[in-house]
């Protein structure tokens, strides 16, 4: 299986999840965007593996991960969480509208944002 992942930063284009006229120039920022591929019927148990320290914040210390539901998102880290949940009303920094996404927070500060439940794996499993 196939897995791509596009890496959309300050003033590249992006089709934007959340429809035309979403701002995403200048946004500063990172938008992941993972996807199966075009397959229809991904391998079952197929996951993305980000590693938290590859990620580029924007000047607020936040990204945002777009992922389909058929697609689960683990981020492998040794940080610790500090904070999760589901996000009040807020644009970051990139003028992506992330009011009601699952978020993560973490000690060094950064802030992950995704609209489906994203695993965190540590050194010594999950949390």
């Amino acid at each position: 299986m196939s897995i791509s992942g596009n890496r959309h930063e300050a003033g590249g284009e992006l089709e934007s999840p959340l429809g035309p006229g979403a701002p995403t120039e200048n946004a500063g920022a990172e938008v992941l965007i993972l996807d199966s591929g075009g397959l229809e019927n991904p391998a079952v148990g197929e996951t993305i593996l980000l590693e938290l320290a590859d990620l580029l914040p924007d000047a607020s210390g936040e990204v945002v991960l777009f992922a389909g539901d058929d697609l689960p998102v683990n981020i492998v880290t040794d940080q610790p969480v500090t904070e999760v949940g589901i996000s009040e009303a807020h644009v970051t920094a990139a003028g992506v509208d992330v009011t009601g996404l699952h978020f993560y927070s973490f000690e060094s500060g950064l802030t992950v944002y995704s609209p489906t439940d994203v695993l965190i794996v540590a050194e010594s499993g999950a949390t």
